[in-house]
């Protein structure tokens, strides 16, 4: 099944695998003409023929020359096709990886995911290589050469054919088991580069809490486990070489003794053995070769089946074949008797709400109550298990989600940079954006003086995740960048958590810009915003259990004025 899979990867490149199998025959002509001429080399010398001796050297030294052009050819177009099949394989990969929706990722480890990409795939270009390289050349070569012999002499030759099976039963026998532990070698992979990058992401948290010895122990306990599942492979392939080097040792003997009978019997002369024995010693490589490429490839079908299995998963969030652009939006957002499940698990429960073209609506509530899936609804990260969600009374499911998510934009409580310029940074969700745009951008946001006080402005690099900016920079950074993308509807997932009171000024007055004529959902717990909303929607339990504004709920002496007692009434 795998096999098929992988040939439809190899299709595009189909005139090149036949120039490569062309270079392959003539290797193989080549290493077949090798064994006579040998013969003939030995006949001249019991001859005494100089002119021949002369004539069986030089051909022999040519079949080389000629086999080494031809072996070039085929081994250069094998890197080559293995090296673009594994390219647009990753590509495919990572392509399928951006088609996936939220719910996938939250079941997925990503270094499990950077694994299957990186070192499955590696395994799988190796693989790939070999059958270029090792196992179809070496394979029409071995076939070669048993045709070869069997000319010589058939019953000389059927004695050799005795020990095959054997040869190839062993083979199989340690390919399946190979196979086997090929899967849970590159499994450990998987958890130890998912151990590195939570760890390196975390590291903040691990040196804080002083878990650095903790996590090495727990890093060596991984890789010892690691080495233990890899030596078990490497027993099997020490195992098999010397077994099969002790039949097909034990196969020449018989053939050397069998072949000393015909000799004195008068039905074989000795340049014959001589070309036989030559062949033989010919075939002795193909088929240690093809015992340790067999294993290659189990590894190999080990890693495709797990490429293959994240390829299979399917988007939960797909479009619609009939789904339409969706024209500029005015900003309405409805929810009707909507309702969410993640799994088994109710986390909104028929939920009614409409919200106008330009409001501020805070979203409120105690932490799961269903504030983040009710927003994450809005850009169809999710689908509802009942009811719609309309904007501008367009039903989400029937607008593509590419049209949807260019009008909104999101600012995250958790700012993500990637690595790259400021520049790069900001204009992320508008590729080719001029530059006077991104400065007028950074301006409004409240970014633009800290900028253009570093060494290299907007050219300036930031680390993995904004490393080397502050908290504020990072959000001052992700609020230039929603406004560039000049959205319609914006979320605010807790924008102004944990800053200093400078810093917060600064943002308040960007997101104060960035919020004007716009529809805008906060999830917050900060007062400053929670004030600001024109409306305050109470979530418990997946429900709305109370709406209105801040003073309209104060005076309700309800579950918001509970919370707002909690969270406000003590601070300094």
């Amino acid at each position: 099944m795998q096999y098929r899979r992988l040939f439809v990867y190899l299709k595009p490149y189909l005139p090149r695998i036949v120039l490569g199998s062309a270079c392959t025959v003539l290797v193989t002509g080549t290493t077949l003409l090798i064994a006579p001429l040998a013969g003939y080399a030995f006949q001249a010398i019991g001859e005494k023929n100089l002119t021949l001796l002369n004539l069986s050297a030089a051909s022999i030294i040519g079949l080389y020359v000629l086999k080494g052009v031809f072996t070039y050819g085929q081994e250069y177009i094998s890197y080559f096709v293995a090296n673009r099949v594994i390219v647009d394989l990753r590509v495919k990969l990572y392509k399928h990886l951006q088609s996936l929706s939220l719910d996938f990722y939250s079941k997925w480890n990503t270094g499990e995911l950077t694994s299957r990409m990186m070192n499955d795939i590696s395994v799988l270009q190796t693989t790939i290589l070999n059958c270029g390289t090792a196992i179809i050349p070496q394979t029409v070569l071995l076939f070669g050469l048993l045709i070869y012999i069997f000319w010589l002499n058939w019953r000389l030759s059927l004695l050799t054919l005795i020990a095959l099976p054997l040869i190839i039963q062993v083979i199989r026998m340690f390919a399946t088991e190979l196979r086997h532990i090929s899967e849970r070698v590159q499994q450990k992979a998987a958890d130890i580069t998912s151990h590195v990058q939570e760890t390196v992401s975390q590291i903040r948290v691990v040196k804080s809490f002083t878990m650095e010895k903790a996590e090495i122990a727990k890093f060596q306990g991984e890789n010892d486990k690691s080495f233990t599942i890899t030596m078990k492979a490497v027993q099997i392939l020490s195992t098999q070489s010397p077994i099969i080097a002790l039949l097909q040792a034990t196969a020449a003997v018989g053939i050397v003794w069998y072949g000393g009978m015909e000799i004195i019997n008068g039905h074989l002369t000795l340049p014959q053995l001589i070309s036989f024995a030559t062949a033989l010693g010919i075939m002795t490589d193909p088929g240690s070769t093809l015992s340790k490429s067999f294993a290659i490839l189990q590894q190999g079908m080990a890693s495709a089946n797990r490429v293959f299995e994240v390829l299979d998963i399917k988007p939960t969030i797909v479009n619609d074949p009939a789904a339409k652009e969706l024209p500029k939006l005015a900003g309405r957002v409805e929810f009707k008797a909507l309702s969410f499940a993640y799994e088994q698990e109710t986390v909104l429960s028929n939920i009614n709400l409409d919200v106008k073209p330009g409001e501020a609506i805070a979203l409120v509530g105690r932490t799961g109550a269903g504030k983040s899936t009710l927003v994450n609804l809005i850009p169809r990260f999710y689908e509802p298990t009942a009811g719609t969600v309309l904007i501008d009374g367009h039903d989400l499911k029937k607008v593509t989600l590419e049209s949807l998510r260019r009008q909104i934009a999101l600012v995250p409580q958790e700012i993500a940079l990637f690595q790259g310029t400021i520049k790069e940074n900001i204009s992320y969700g508008k590729q080719g954006a001029q530059e006077n745009e991104i400065i007028s951008a950074a301006i409004l946001a409240n970014a633009h003086q800290f900028i253009s006080a570093l060494p290299a402005g907007y050219e300036t690099k930031v680390g993995e995740r904004g490393t080397g900016l502050s908290g504020g920079e990072r959000q001052r950074i992700a609020i230039a960048r929603a406004v560039l993308r000049d959205p319609r509807i914006l979320i605010l997932d807790e924008a102004t958590s944990s800053l200093d009171a400078e810093t917060e000024l600064l943002i308040r007055d960007a997101l104060d810009k960035l919020m004007k004529g716009r529809t805008t959902f906060i999830i917050a717990h900060r007062l400053y915003t929670i004030e600001k909303a024109d409306r305050v929607i109470v979530l418990d339990q997946g429900k709305i259990v109370e709406t209105g504004t801040h003073r309209e709920l104060i005076a309700k002496d309800g579950l918001y004025k509970r919370l707002y007692e909690i969270q406000f009434q003590n601070k300094a």
